[in-house]
């Protein structure tokens, strides 16, 4: 079930006194706990319209250079507009939806172009990056907007400069870095169904080279809908995680910026709601024929109601560290190192949708590892050409396992003979792992001041090994011939052997 968007009724934010900042800094270095606390950046009012920065082309430049349809939100709009999340964006960036069932399920399409990657083999055809490391799966977007200072949305194929997973465009999330004056605020919002979200950032030096920021935020909600069966409240959940990040500026040509993050989710997203049982036939409606042999009792979803009784839970605990290194070269050149290493951890619990044990539990459990380095260099702008070349690596080592726990009703709900299925446990388990390797380069040759022309080329070589097994059934009774074979039919025990792949993709722009 698709979560609905709930608008906070009532939100308040605030800073710190200046002597509570000093001295929380002071345990940093006391030399700066005499400072006064100035508000972050998000806080201050501006009422002049001005120049728009992006990363659109890797490199720094206004939105006005930038050919490519692109949005840009501000920290200022997304907090001025209640957007949390990133499935919240559909409300203001045009041509962009957000698909989230839960944190395996979810999906960003641009132009109606996307896919939802509930399968583990299938990429995204939105590029997710975050502080310009590219997220693997849409499922690591999902959490709250942490202390973001911009975020742009590109629209259509950006292979030169972001990669093969960017047919439809690339969403880049930008935040904020560590500053050498002391700053933070503290933000509070409250909504129906019982939202709650606090959100803590502050900021300051360390020493006169050094400077850090810690952001931190905890969410959570009671749910919008009722479960008849026992009455609880579901597609709630809470969500929390916190960011670390050292900035280190020795001197004007030169530095470098740490990251750690981590989030957790514990909710209970993703529920089954009935809103048709389907067509009837001749008199019959198989669904609810089903139903009644299987004694459930249906409850429709139209008011937001549900009836089972088992358990719905999904657990998502994630985390990173990136290092990103920029030197100015000799002429204004400027080279950069981005090394990047994530994972994450999904777990559901998926009942059924029914009141009666069909499966105790179902699902697909994943954990993903990847790690990633960049080297780009660029040249210096201004003049009648500039460029943008670099070269890119991308390890993904992803295991999954699938899992469904039958009941005693599961032969009458799947119309199999007595015993097939019923009280049998079935486990199955997947592996892929990916290499990537492209260079890239784009130029863009300023014919006159109103007149570019850009052209760019990138080359990826690709690796991909997988296998997929199911073990062999456990549980359940003694079977007759039919019900034996209806089970390994079913359930029984498979092995896919080693899969291999290999391409490699080119891809080009030529603009004007």
């Amino acid at each position: 079930m698709y979560d609905f968007f709930r608008r906070p009724v009532r939100g308040s934010r605030c800073t710190l006194q200046p002597l509570a900042a000093g001295v929380l800094l002071a345990i940093a270095n006391g030399s700066y706990a005499d400072q006064p606390l100035t508000p972050t950046p998000a806080l201050e009012q501006d009422a002049t319209l001005g120049t728009v920065t992006v990363n659109a082309r890797r490199r720094e430049e206004t939105a006005q250079d930038v050919p490519t349809p692109i949005s840009v939100l501000s920290s200022q709009t997304l907090e001025s507009q209640r957007i949390y999340r990133v499935q919240d964006l559909q409300q203001l960036v045009p041509s962009t939806n957000v698909a989230y069932v839960h944190a395996r399920q979810s999906s960003i399409s641009i132009r109606g172009l996307g896919n939802n990657p509930a399968s583990d083999g299938l990429e995204g055809s939105v590029g997710i990056y975050l502080d310009n490391v590219y997220l693997g799966r849409p499922g690591m977007a999902v959490f709250d907007l942490l202390d973001v200072e911009q975020l742009e949305v590109l629209r259509g194929p950006q292979g030169t400069l972001f990669g093969k997973n960017t047919t439809a465009g690339v969403l880049n999330i930008t935040t904020r870095k560590p500053t050498f004056h002391p700053e933070g605020s503290v933000q509070q919002s409250i909504g129906e169904d019982g939202y709650r979200q606090t959100q803590g950032s502050f900021s300051g030096p360390i020493s006169e080279t050094l400077a850090g920021r810690l952001s931190a935020y905890r969410s959570e909600d009671d749910g919008y809908v009722k479960n008849v069966h026992n009455g609880d409240e579901l597609n709630g959940g809470k969500r929390q995680g916190f960011r670390a990040q050292l900035l280190f500026e020795p001197s004007e040509t030169f530095n470098l910026r740490w990251i750690g993050e981590y989030n957790e989710e514990d909710s209970n997203n993703g529920i089954l709601s009935l809103y048709s049982t389907g067509p009837t036939l001749n008199g019959v409606n198989r669904y609810e024929s089903l139903a009644a042999q299987a004694g459930a009792t249906l409850v429709s979803g139209k008011d937001r109601k549900v009836n089972f009784d088992a358990d719905q839970q999904v657990t998502v605990f994630q985390g990173g560290t990136s290092v990103e290194a920029n030197w100015t070269l000799a002429n204004d050149y400027t080279l950069t190192s981005i090394s990047a290493y994530r994972w994450w951890d999904f777990t559901p619990r998926n009942d059924d949708g029914l009141n009666v044990p069909v499966f105790y539990s179902a699902g697909v459990s994943v954990r993903d590892k990847q790690y990633s380095q960049e080297i780009r260099l660029a040249s210096p702008t201004g003049g009648a050409f500039d460029y943008v070349l670099g070269a890119y690596y991308f390890k993904q080592d992803l295991d999954n396992k699938s899992f469904t726990y039958y009941g005693p009703q599961a032969d009458i709900w799947n119309l199999t003979p007595a015993g097939a299925l019923a009280n049998v446990n079935t486990v199955g388990n997947g592996h892929i792992d990916t290499d990537s390797y492209a260079l890239f380069a784009q130029g863009t040759w300023h014919v006159t001041d109103r007149l570019d022309l850009t052209a760019g080329v990138r080359g990826t070589y690709e690796e991909k090994s997988a296998w997929v097994t199911r073990d062999a059934p456990t549980g359940g009774a003694g079977l007759s011939a039919g019900a034996a074979a209806a089970r390994q039919a079913r359930v029984g025990a498979y092995d896919s052997g080693n899969l291999n792949q290999y391409g490699f993709s080119p891809s080009g722009v030529l603009g004007v």
